[in-house]
Parts: C-alpha cells; structure tokens; sequence
C-alpha cells in the first residue's frame, strides 16, 4: 500500500468512527453547564451558530476534543499503517475532502446536536490524535507481552497521548516498567501515570534510577520545608512571615508522601533497590531509606 492510499484509508476509518457520534462526556458537560448557564438545547445550538460569540471557537475545539473511546478504535490502525509526520497533511486534506456531519449526544434525556465539523476545528482534532507518533517497536512488544488483551490498546492510547522524546533509557525504563511491575497489579494504572509524568520531565535520556532517587529527595525536601512553615506559624501569623521576608511554601504533604512511596514502588520492581538520601534531616543527619518500613517511618516523622 502506498503512502496517498494509507492517508486516505486512515482518513476514512476516522470519518466512520466520527460517524457513530459523539456522546459528550461529563467533564464537557460541566463545561458547558458553568459557562453558558445550564443552556437548553436551542439555546446551545444558537451559541454555536453564532460567528460573532466569543465563546463559539473554543466550544467547538471542546466538543470535538478525541476522548479516549474513539482513540481506542483507531490505535489498532494507526498501529497498522504507520502514518509519517510528513503525511499528516495529506491525512486532514482527505479527511475534509467532503462535509462531516457529527452526532453530538447530550446524557441524561437533554438530547442531540447534529454539527458539521468545520474545517479549522479539524486541524486541531487531528492533531489531538497523534496520528504521526508510534510507539517503539520493542515498548509494543512488552504490552503485547506482559498487558491483558483487552487493556493492550487501552496503554498504547496512554503513551501516544504523552508527551516524553522516546530515548533509549526511557524505552528500555518502560519496557522494564511492564514486566516487573505487572499490568495486572492494582496500582499499576497509577504507577504508570506517574512513570509517564516523570519522564516527560526529563531533559535528556539520563540514568532513571538516579533521576528516579532525585526526585524522592525533592518530595523529602518539601515535606521538610512544610514543616518548617509550620512550626513558625505556631509562632507567628501569616502575615508576620510575610512581613519578615519569609517564603512560605505550600506544599501538599498527602501528594509528597504518596509520590514518595510510589517512587518507592517503581524503583524496587524496576531496579529491584532504592538508595538512602543524604542530608536531608533537620538535625544534619542522614536519613536511610533501605525499606518501605524505612521510608513509613521517615513520612511519619515529617508529618
């Protein structure tokens, strides 16, 4: 198959995706609730006939924002048929060759909108579904391997949607990350939010255990810090602090701590250890962490 018949196949599978309609999730919904005032259906449908609101463009981008359901039912094509980045514009070109009129589906009994999609809000939905970016073939291999049949599309989607540059340390990281961690593991779909985070972070394709431990001594940093703001509020107000040229930091310990021990978790399945961190205490000491008990201890400490 060449390149134009690829485009225009892919194309036509999204067009047939969109062609089932859209039901609006509920975050859409809130949007659009406690933007325009919890609007009927005409009076949604005159907001977004309206060229001269203000608010038309962007609620357009909402609702035809791809969620993860339509993405699920192309990955498995674009898995196939490897769109180039240099063929994305041929892909919108055939996409929009003819008029697409869309289904939008309201819940709860509110009813339906019938839209046509306009050609400048579809540059931006082709560009949400990340047609051009593949995942490794070695990554694929260990979700195909290690993933549930039924959640494999459901983790490659995760990993399009991401944002990280694919160097050779991260891929084999993640390749690591599906074997030893087990997908099937009931705090694998967190671990992998977090994993998928932090290595977008990342700069450059660096040892991730060290990049990893970094990260552990920050969280220990600011719930340290988070103390300290709060032993000198019990001596001072607010505004005291301020006054003094104090920095006062809010930090969300439950966040820290939880980062913490899912740093913990990655870092024991990944690179089956974790290191102690280093002049971390209040007193100047160290502070060891060579068990999950350890690092227990340590957060209790802090809190």
């Amino acid at each position: 198959m060449n390149s134009e018949e690829k485009c225009n196949q892919l194309a036509d599978e999204i067009r047939k995706v969109l062609g089932h309609g859209i039901t609006l999730g509920s975050d859409v919904i809130h949007y659009i609730d406690s933007t325009f005032s919890n609007p009927t259906l005409e009076e949604l449908q005159t907001i977004l006939h309206d060229d001269s609101s203000c608010e038309k463009d962007s609620l357009m981008e909402l609702l035809f924002f791809p969620d993860e359901t339509m993405q699920l039912e192309l990955e498995e094509i674009l898995e196939t048929l490897q769109i180039g980045k240099q063929d994305e514009d041929n892909v919108l070109d055939a996409f929009c060759r003819e008029s697409l009129p869309v289904n939008m589906r309201l819940p709860d009994g509110r009813g339906s909108l019938n839209l046509i999609l306009p050609s400048e809000v579809a540059a931006g939905f082709m560009a949400r579904l990340h047609i051009s970016k593949h995942l490794n073939e070695k990554l694929r291999e260990a979700i195909n391997k290690y993933a549930d049949a039924d959640a494999i599309n459901g983790y490659k989607v995760k990993i399009r949607n991401s944002r990280f540059f694919p160097g050779e340390n991260k891929i084999q990281f993640l390749c690591d990350f599906f074997e030893k961690l087990k997908p099937q593991s009931h705090d694998f779909n967190i671990c992998l939010d977090f994993a998928l985070s932090f290595i977008d972070e990342l700069t450059e394709d660096q040892d991730l255990y060290q990049a990893l431990m970094a990260k552990k001594r920050f969280y220990l940093r600011s719930l340290q810090k988070a103390k300290k703001i709060e032993t000198q509020l019990q001596k001072n107000n607010l505004e005291t602090l301020l006054s003094q040229g104090k920095r006062v930091i809010l930090v969300d310990k439950a966040d820290a701590r939880k980062k913490m021990l899912i740093i913990d978790r990655i870092s024991r399945a990944v690179f089956g250890r974790t290191e102690y961190v280093e002049d971390l205490h209040p007193d100047g000491g160290n502070i060891e962490l060579r068990s999950d008990q350890d690092i227990q201890d340590i957060i209790k400490q802090l809190s």
